[in-house]
């Protein structure tokens, strides 16, 4: 074998570098699907720039025909490369299944078996001349009839391909609209050498160039992978739907870089996007920072109210959701940002009203207290000097009346308690022992079989049992001797059980047991369980028959009881 060398082969020899270097880049991230046709292209590129040289520095004819039957190799899988690679870039990679991928390979592995088998048929290759140029001997091959249809294949994908680059040439982001434009120039190059090529009337016919036009291609690649965040920061979910959402969305990713954003989220931020793209999310919305980190230590869903002073005070309800895994090749993230200035506004008002009302009653119920105190003081001194019966019977009412007034001022006072504090999760067995401490229950026992729950439930939870307990010692007669609890699952609910073994209830008062103001004595603690109970979702009910004892049964719904260990 003589080997000749020559300028020519130099540059394949570089381009044949650049591109091995670009394939092991690509391998190092090839877990990325954008990369992943990246690295076929590259790869296959390699095979034929390395193969070709190998063709020119030698002169005997079995040798470069074993090279080109390895160079097409990976020959015909170029223009397929090129073809996923656009595709996954332009957002139509889903058409790349398992059952579509193999189509594209059956044109290449026959192209492939043609070479291989051509001194069989020629029907590829029709026959092979030297031809010596400088001392240097190349084998020139004539095409045959086949060679035009795998060129006509080949064509077809790749224009294919630029079409679709050259789509999002009309991007509205400046940054993608120069990746597009990179990947339109990087194509380009190698298609029309390759034209040149195969043409009639070429000024090079002893050289196929193609191989060494990939040098530019490679350098122009690694400018837009450099320069332009090729593969890095692709277009994410940018559309007319994108757009026109009237929620500000920004795309980041794991290292806190924005990728995208829509118009809304411009001017929530004060930036275009050409300004945002490719800058870290501190410099953009710093407030967004501290929830998207917290989103990446989860990998999951955060959510978080953030307040922004940029062109005065401004409310933003923020979702962070993580993307699909290998967008890029750090993960991403989307952060959607609601404006909820009037809302938050509202309720910062309603908050200040409250606050005035609360304190207006408090301040109300401490002097309306005082003045009760005062009242009793004066009867029990009135009673001291009373002597006629009647006389006496009216203090008693009076003294009734203050107690009641006393009674409803308490309630209010729990009352104006309710709902001020979040639900929080509960063991029931020591809830019941806390409402059971605070209930005289004399010769009445209690019993508990309620078993290990918890319930989410307001933190006033105890005074739901106090009450019960309570009005079953009160009114549950003299026969009263035993108050149970239980609880059962029915269906996807708890079923909390308090009955005893008292009097019972009258047909007749059922119906209203948990109206406010109704019952033998002020009527607001049945009313105030069920509003207590009402916050979580949580359902009370009576079941009860004369001389049969008093059953109420509380349902609490799934998600708002668990058992414990």
């Amino acid at each position: 074998m003589i080997v000749t060398y020559s300028a020519i082969v130099l540059y394949m020899l570089l381009a044949g570098v650049v591109s091995a270097l670009l394939t092991v880049v690509a391998w190092r991230h090839r877990s990325v699907p954008i990369i992943q046709p990246f690295l076929l292209l590259m790869a296959a590129v390699t095979v034929w720039i390395f193969g070709y040289a190998g063709e020119l520095m030698s002169s005997s004819l079995s040798t470069v025909l074993l090279l080109n039957d390895i160079e097409y190799l990976a020959v015909p899988v170029v223009p397929v490369a090129w073809l996923f690679l656009v595709l996954v870039y332009t957002g139509r990679g889903h058409y790349l299944t398992r059952r579509t991928v193999p189509f594209f390979f059956i044109i290449p592995v026959l192209v492939w078996l043609l070479v291989v088998t051509n001194l069989l048929h020629y029907w590829f290759y029709a026959g092979f001349f030297p031809m010596t140029l400088d001392d240097t001997t190349i084998w020139i091959y004539e095409h045959g009839p086949l060679f035009w249809l795998h060129i006509g294949y080949s064509y077809l994908l790749t224009f294919t391909a630029l079409v679709l680059a050259a789509g999002r040439l009309f991007s509205s982001t400046r940054l993608y609209r120069r990746q597009s434009a990179i990947l339109v120039l990087a194509a380009s190059i190698p298609v029309f050498t390759n034209i040149a090529y195969v043409s009639p009337s070429i000024p090079f016919p002893e050289y196929d160039l193609t191989p060494i036009s990939f040098l530019l291609t490679g350098i122009i690649l690694a400018i837009g992978i450099l320069r332009y965040q090729l593969f890095s920061a692709v277009p994410v979910a940018y559309s007319r739907v994108f757009s026109a959402m009237g929620d500000g969305v920004v795309v980041v990713n794991r290292k806190n870089r924005v990728l995208d954003l829509n118009p809304v989220a411009e001017e929530i931020a004060g930036f275009t996007s050409t300004d945002a793209i490719g800058h870290e999310l501190g410099a953009v919305i710093p407030e967004l920072v501290p929830v998207t980190e917290a989103s990446f230590s989860k990998k999951d869903q955060c959510r978080i109210e953030i307040r922004r002073t940029k062109k005065g005070p401004r409310y933003f309800d923020v979702l962070i959701t993580p993307m699909s895994e290998g967008l890029v090749a750090d993960g991403a993230y989307l952060c959607l940002l609601r404006d909820i200035t009037d809302r938050k506004q509202a309720e910062l008002a309603l908050s200040e009203a409250n606050k005035k009302i609360s304190l207006l009653t408090n301040i109300t119920r401490h002097d309306i207290t005082n003045k009760i105190v005062a009242v009793h003081s004066y009867l029990e001194l009135i009673r001291e000097l009373a002597t006629d019966p009647v006389q006496i019977d009216y203090l008693g009412k009076q003294e009734q009346g203050l107690m009641a007034m006393n009674e409803q001022i308490a309630f209010t006072r729990e009352y104006q308690q309710l709902g001020t504090e979040a639900p929080v999760w509960q063991d029931a067995g020591t809830v019941i022992r806390g409402a059971q401490a605070h209930v005289d229950l004399g010769k009445v026992s209690l019993v508990s079989t309620i078993g290990s729950w918890e319930i989410l439930a307001d933190p006033m939870l105890d005074k739901v049992f106090y009450n019960l307990f309570d009005n079953a010692v009160k009114y549950g007669g003299p026969g009263i001797t035993t108050i149970r609890i239980s609880s059962h699952c029915d269906g996807n609910d708890l079923v909390i059980v308090v009955e005893d073994d008292g009097a019972g209830i009258s047909a007749q008062d059922l119906p209203r047991m948990f109206e406010r103001g109704y019952g033998k004595h002020t009527g607001l603690g049945l009313f105030l369980s069920k509003e207590i109970l009402a916050i979580t979702e949580i359902a009370i009910h009576v079941t009860s028959l004369p001389g049969q004892g008093a059953r109420f049964e509380i349902r609490v719904p799934p998600g708002k009881f668990r058992g414990t260990a």
